[in-house]
């Protein structure tokens, strides 16, 4: 199906109409939720920073305090393996949109609902790593730096 030009995965309509059926809506801007209610609601995996069910990321869960100081927009994937896995496995969706949580401190507990973004670059090039270092701090522990676009 797509929205306005935009491809939106069969899964994220199943749950659009599983949630609109329970006269609920989620998510809601201002209202907190724990990585078990995101993953209770969209599915995936509950301790990684882009959950997904069957290769198809299905929502962004991000920290922005030194983490990612520039998210939404800009996401610093860390150098992990399974963490760098998950932001080419992104690259490869450029058309599948997700919803964005955002928690302003590793400490919280809470994430909030940004909005709903797709994927709109990635990239290792040494200057745009280096860049990012330079805002977060976090020398020598990126992978990528991934641009999200707001739909």
């Amino acid at each position: 199906m797509t929205l306005a030009g935009v491809f939106i995965t069969e899964f994220a309509i199943n749950n659009i109409v599983k949630i609109n059926h329970l006269n609920m809506t989620f998510p809601q801007r201002n209202t907190p939720y724990t990585r078990t209610d995101i993953k209770n609601q969209l599915g995936g995996e509950i301790q990684t920073y882009l959950p997904q069910n069957k290769k198809i990321i299905l929502a962004g869960c991000f920290t922005v305090d030194s983490m990612n100081p520039d998210a939404p927009a800009i996401i610093q994937a860390g150098n992990a393996v399974r963490v760098a896995a998950k932001a080419v496995l992104l690259s490869s969706q450029p058309d599948t949109v997700f919803p964005v949580f955002l928690k302003k401190q590793s400490s919280d507990k809470h994430y909030f609902f940004e909005g709903y973004f797709k994927f709109k670059s990635i990239s290792n090039q040494p200057a745009v790593i280096a860049a990012a270092e330079m805002r977060s701090g976090r020398f020598d522990e990126l992978s990528y730096v991934i641009e999200l676009q707001r739909i």
